[in-house]
Parts: structure tokens; sequence; C-alpha cells
């Protein structure tokens, strides 16, 4: 079967197949309006470093430096800062405040002219637009704390340390619906595939019915056997009972 059978078995079955198209656009209606919007909102944080960086001994023969930034730079800084946000103790401290735990944080480089000062974006998207606001505006509190104490742990002078910066604030909530018309789409579709196939089952079967009730049935034949023709003979039978021509002249 080609899609030309299908569209005449479509075009024959249209009593079949106009109902189901209708129930499937209906329930594709139905979830389109259903489906509720989130909100999503960002803020980022710079990372400013030292304002001094002293380089030669000091009175007590001690270099004061950075040691993370020796290592890996501002870049290592932001990326451990994020990591950090989404420590278990950092979330569970944003949730006991009133915030989500769904927030993603990651540390991505700003373009040039300042390729030293990356920086961390902190993202969150929730049914309610409040929660969202409140979300981000704690985990930027934390960065803080976070990034204090993870210099703490690598033991730099607290006159050495990189200290966070709010550069954007959270912003008024966007509204959206990212899967609305991707699952609306869908699901029309595959409505309209099981309509057609439905659609093609039923002309297929009405047509065998209509066929079946077109045949003739053939004459019965005795089961009684005639001078010695087995009745299961069935050509033989009807020999038997055909009309000999030579009786039929002598008649």
């Amino acid at each position: 079967m080609d899609l030309f059978d299908v569209a005449r078995s479509c075009f024959r079955r249209w009593y079949v197949l106009l109902p189901l198209l209708a129930i499937s656009v209906w329930y594709s209606y139905s979830v389109y309006s259903s489906v509720q919007p989130v909100y999503y909102a960002n803020t980022v944080i710079g990372l400013a470093p030292p304002s001094v960086r002293q380089d030669s001994p000091s009175a007590g023969g001690e270099i004061r430096r950075n040691g993370l930034l020796d290592v890996g730079g501002a870049s290592l800084v932001a990326n451990l800062t994020a990591l950090g946000l989404r420590e278990p103790t950092v979330v569970d401290r944003v949730v006991a405040a009133g915030g989500s735990p769904d927030y993603t944080a990651k540390a991505f480089p700003t373009p040039p002219p300042n390729p030293q000062l990356p920086m961390v974006f902190v993202e969150q998207t929730s049914s309610d637009p409040a929660e969202v606001t409140k979300t981000l505006e704690l985990v930027a509190a934390q960065a803080e704390v976070t990034l204090r104490t993870l210099q703490q742990q690598a033991r730099v002078p607290e006159d050495q340390m990189v200290t966070p910066f709010v550069v954007t604030p959270p912003g008024t909530p966007v509204a959206a619906m990212p899967t609305r018309t991707r699952s609306t789409i869908a699901i029309l579709a595959a409505g309209t595939g099981l309509s057609i196939l439905v659609t093609v089952l039923a002309d297929v079967l009405l047509t065998r019915l209509r066929s079946g009730r077109r045949i003739q049935p053939r004459p019965p034949i005795s089961d009684t056997p005639r001078d010695g023709v087995p009745p299961y003979d069935v050509d033989a039978q009807r020999e038997h009972e055909a009309p000999d021509d030579d009786a039929v002249d002598a008649r």
C-alpha cells in the first residue's frame, strides 16, 4: 500500500478520519492551554583581585601573595567559586533562607579587553517569579562567604584575597513557555498519524466485509452416492447428474 492508496482510503472513509482529527486537535489545544509559564532571571557576579599585590618580602621576611591566582589565575578562582556555590552545604543554606535549590552557577571569561576578570553566572528558572528573585539574591550573598572560605582553606592572606561583587543584579523574571509549542506539535503529529492508521484499517476491514457479501454460494451437492460414484467425488457426481445427450435425442 502506497501513499495513493492511503489517500484513497482516507477519502472513502472521511466520516472516520474527520472525527479522529477533531479529537486530536481538541486534545492538542487543551495541552497548549494548560501549560503554565515559567520565569527566568540571572545575576552576574564579578571577582575583584586584591588591590595591592606584595611581591617583595615584608618586614617579617614573608612574601604575601594569593597562591590561587599564582597557580591558575582569576579563571581558576571563578571556576572554584561556581563549584562552591553548588556545594550541598551552600544549597542547604539557600533553601533554609527561602530560596530554591534548582539554580545553576557557572564561570565564563569576559571578552577582551578584560580577559583576566572572569565572572560567575547564576541563573534560576521557576514557576514563581518571587522565588526566582529571592533565590538569586541569596546565592549572590553566599558567593562572598563561599569565596572567602575557599581562600581561607588555601591559606591566602586576608589582604591578598579576591572579593566578589555583583555586576548585574537580579532583573525582573521573564515569563516563558519553552515546552508548550514543542509538546503541542508532537501530540498533534501523533494524533494525526494515529487517525490515518485507524482510518486505513477501517477501510480495509469494511472493504473485505463488503466483498464477502457479494460472493454467491455454489449449489449444494448431494451427499447420496449415485450408481457407485463416491459422494466425495464432486466432479463425477455432477457428470452423473447431467442429462445424457443420447437420452435427450431419443425423447
